[in-house]
């Protein structure tokens, strides 16, 4: 989609005899870049590690060819008013304050490792949006990856169940029989199977009937194997939220009622354990909800993270580091947090790693400029379906968020997705979208 509207770098010069093999070649690459960005460069991984890949070197070299892949698209066949406006000043002003936060880590090699290598997989993401010459050829593109992933993963279920399916070992017997797929563990599969489900609804509505309906059939069936609870609830939730509001009060009643939904889980899941009158609140309406445990987890970070909230730890430097490992356990909590994963909250592993500066940043750039961005679209009948799809991935994955933690995780799919959602809405309120 990076000629919004206007030419592209290669569309004077280029011949006509040169150009259905020009596009062929963007679509091609975008495909791929938008498969891999979603598949990852490790599928059917057999342990949940949180975030430890941040240091894996296929990784490394994975997400930094696909920057590259990126910044060579924006180069070549991005127009410059298109380029200019993804250097969002807040954007720069997120990535610096990553920085900043790694200088105050206890390993700030590592951490401005990480740093670097998130704000790299971001760029990446940004090609998949770059690359593909216009709305149809980006159909094209999500089309693919979504059948990929799809397509391995039912494959891994049949073909290969031990890697594709829990199996009860380790520390998770519960799951035992829940798909997911390609990924690590049976949330990311929610969470990624969710986004797609979202997508053949796009694809639907924009004229690719079959091939929406199978999207989102497969993917439907997929979140329903996951066990994923949160994922099952919100998928109607949000897409009822996003499309019936617009149609009814075209786009500022959806972006005002995903702000709500946003604001309200933050106040009753993180909220609970900041207040008690939240937690009174909550506990009056669902009595002994503790999230799976989470609220003990949530106060265990929140206590360590007492004189570290202007600069947090760094990404990457608090869970599975000396960190948390480190820390006396706490007895009046029912279980011991300090071998966790993650925070199982976003915007609270946000918190941790760049302090509440870098959570007021990832606020205003994850959640208050996209929705501004999603008011002021212009009201094309293609421009709208793909900002409808774009919001819809928006909330589904803030309001997961709220109980998963992919934030800023450069080699996590889920992430990536989102960004992409974030950097789309970007495009769509600054350019007319070509068809």
């Amino acid at each position: 989609m990076s000629n919004i509207a206007v030419p592209t770098r290669t569309d004077a010069a280029r011949d006509p005899a040169g150009s259905w093999l020009l596009d062929a070649t963007r679509l091609v690459l975008g495909a791929g870049l938008l498969t891999l960005l979603l598949m990852t460069f490790s599928p059917f991984e057999l342990s949940f590690e949180g975030n430890r890949n941040a240091g894996d070197i296929v990784n490394q070299l994975g997400y930094s060819s696909l920057a590259a892949l990126a910044l060579a698209g924006h180069v070549m066949f991005t127009d410059r008013r298109v380029a200019l406006s993804l250097l969002r000043p807040a954007w720069l002003l997120m990535a610096a304050w990553l920085v900043v936060a790694a200088l105050y880590a206890y390993s700030p090699q590592n951490a401005l490792r990480t740093a670097a290598f998130t704000v790299l997989a971001m760029i990446a993401a940004t090609g998949a949006l770059s690359l593909p010459r216009d709305a149809r050829s980006f159909r094209i593109c999500l089309a693919i990856a979504a059948l990929a992933v799809l397509g391995l993963s039912y494959a891994g279920i049949v073909l290969m169940p031990g890697a594709a399916i829990h199996d009860g070992g380790g520390t998770e017997p519960q799951h035992a029989g829940l798909w997911r797929g390609i990924y690590s563990h049976k949330n990311v599969a929610g969470a990624v199977m969710g986004a797609l489900f979202f997508c053949g609804l796009y694809l639907f509505r924009a004229g690719q009937r079959w091939t929406g309906l199978l999207v989102t059939g497969l993917s439907l069936l997929f979140v329903l194997n996951t066990g994923s609870k949160t994922a099952t609830a919100l998928l109607p939730t949000v897409a009822c939220l996003v499309i019936f509001l617009r149609l009814s009060g075209g786009r500022l009643l959806p972006a005002l009622a995903v702000g709500a939904a946003v604001a309200a889980m933050g106040l009753l899941t993180l909220g609970t354990v900041l207040s008690p009158t939240l937690d009174s609140l909550l506990q009056a309406i669902l009595p002994g909800t503790t999230f799976t445990g989470r609220t003990d987890l949530w106060r265990f970070a929140l206590e360590l993270f007492q004189g570290r909230e202007w600069t947090g730890f760094g990404l990457n430097s608090f869970w599975q580091t000396n960190v948390a490992y480190g820390a006396e356990r706490n007895f009046e909590l029912a279980w011991d947090p300090r071998s966790s994963p993650n925070g199982h909250n976003g915007f609270l592993d946000v918190a941790l790693a760049t302090g509440w500066p870098g959570l007021c940043l990832a606020v205003l750039v994850l959640v208050l400029l996209p929705l501004r961005d999603y008011v002021r679209i212009g009201g094309g009948p293609e421009d709208q379906r793909l900002a409808d799809l774009f919001l819809m991935i928006l909330a589904f994955l803030l309001l997961n968020s709220f109980l998963e933690s992919f934030l800023f995780e450069r080699a996590n799919p889920i992430w990536m997705i989102l960004w992409i959602a974030v950097a789309g809405l970007r495009l769509l309120s600054c350019h007319r979208l070509q068809r």
